[in-house]
């Protein structure tokens, strides 16, 4: 219960405002902002694998100002840490999703707070699909959990975001086999090792 209830004040502190205007999302990933310092993390699953990226930041479907990604993947797709860190919530007991408001509970997940602080977010999995536990420590590119469909969610997929020490939504950058990268929806992306 103390989990459940940490992470759904997570998650309604931190989805409060979203952090860029679609100008600036537009910018990084057209690459106009040459600048670039952020951390380059590593896609959410196994090196060789490509999964379709159908959903990006501050998108019209069910992104808005939400600095989210979702990733197309079967059920029971394997899910890696995109990050080193330390696995500070899940959820795995559930076996319902739709897109009804009643499911917005039932998404199983994982939380993972990174070194720097910040938190990654791991949403849709599948029931039973959690191969962590709290207070784990996890390395990048670790297998960690399965693709779903549970909560508010119309395919399997994963629903991926990450959150700042100080709780502003993180647009992320990606090592793909072109090098560093803003991911643009409607693009299958390969993951690579570092």
């Amino acid at each position: 219960m103390k989990h459940i209830f940490l992470t759904v004040l997570i998650t309604i502190s931190l989805d409060a405002a979203c952090q860029l205007p679609d100008q600036t999302i537009r910018d990084l990933k057209a690459e106009r902002i040459k600048d670039d310092t952020s951390y380059i993390y590593r896609l959410p699953y196994p090196a060789s694998e490509r999964h379709l990226f159908v959903q990006g930041a501050n998108s019209k479907f069910s992104h808005r100002s939400e600095l989210a990604f979702d990733f197309k993947m079967k059920e029971g797709s394997h899910i890696c840490a995109v990050r080193n860190g330390e696995v500070i919530a899940i959820k795995e007991d559930s076996n319902q999703g739709g897109l009804k408001n009643e499911y917005l509970n039932d998404g199983n997940h994982i939380i993972v707070r990174h070194d720097d602080g910040s938190l990654a977010h791991y949403w849709h999995l599948k029931q039973n699909g959690v191969f962590v536990k709290v207070g784990d420590r996890v390395e990048k590119g670790q297998k960690i959990g399965l693709s779903g469909n549970t909560g508010y969610s119309a395919f399997a997929h994963l629903h991926f975001k990450l959150i700042d020490k100080y709780g502003n939504e993180i647009l992320p950058r990606f090592q793909t086999k072109k090098g560093p990268r803003y991911l643009r929806p409607g693009k299958w992306y390969k993951a690579v090792t570092d």
